[in-house]
């Protein structure tokens, strides 16, 4: 019987595509959805969908989904107290329970990293570590409502705005920082490290439509 010959090159290029479980893989994509923000996506479910859209909007889609958008804070602006952005949401997520781990949704979210850069750097290496404030668009809590994250060590939460009451709306929003950070860990921050925005409902399964204009920083 004769036997059919393979080159040993395109065996090697086929296997450089399989993972360890032999099966064929999706190349990751290189390209950010948005430029100078990387991705951080939880992937036991459907990534939320990030996108420009001019203007400096940057447009969330979530279906029962989760991930987060980070950029690197410049240099210049790692002293900083002041961070302004506009946001806006086609609905709250109106099973979201903020306060337990396991209903821990939001329509939008802006979340601000302290602390110093790992000597790796920090783009597209995942979620920046160190002290966070969480400010969210909650379902139901009262608007200035401050709270322990349920989920994560040394992040605190505040509730800028609450409800289907302004779904649809631009709604602009500007928080000093230092002041924040003061009166919520009862010390001085350490330097601005990164700018976060995540829309979330992987807990929920509901579907929410949020746009974000970038945030500012400025010094007063």
């Amino acid at each position: 019987m004769k036997l059919s010959f393979v080159p040993f090159a395109l065996v090697l290029i086929f296997f450089q595509f399989l993972p360890f479980g032999g099966t064929p893989q999706e190349k990751p994509e290189e390209k950010p959805p948005v430029k100078g923000w990387w991705v951080v996506s939880v992937f036991s479910v459907p990534s939320t969908r990030y996108s420009s859209v001019g203007g400096g909007i940057i447009k969330a889609e979530s279906r029962g989904s989760r991930a987060s958008l980070f950029r690197k804070v410049d240099e210049k602006e790692k002293d900083f107290s002041v961070l302004s952005w506009r946001w806006k949401v086609s609905n709250v997520v109106r099973s979201a329970i903020e306060t337990r781990e396991d209903r821990f949704d939001a329509a939008a979210r802006v979340m601000i990293v302290f602390g110093k850069e790992s000597p790796w750097g920090l783009v597209g290496k995942g979620e920046p570590s160190g002290m966070k404030i969480e400010y969210i668009w909650a379902n139901r809590l009262p608007k200035g409502k401050n709270f322990e994250h349920p989920g994560e060590k040394n992040t605190k939460v505040i509730v800028l705005e609450s409800g289907d009451g302004k779904a649809g709306q631009w709604v602009d929003e500007s928080r000093n920082l230092r002041k924040d950070y003061k009166d919520l860990f009862g010390a001085d921050p350490a330097p601005l490290l990164a700018i976060g925005i995540q829309t979330d409902t992987d807990d929920s399964n509901e579907m929410v439509t949020a746009y974000y204009s970038e945030p500012i920083l400025k010094k007063r």
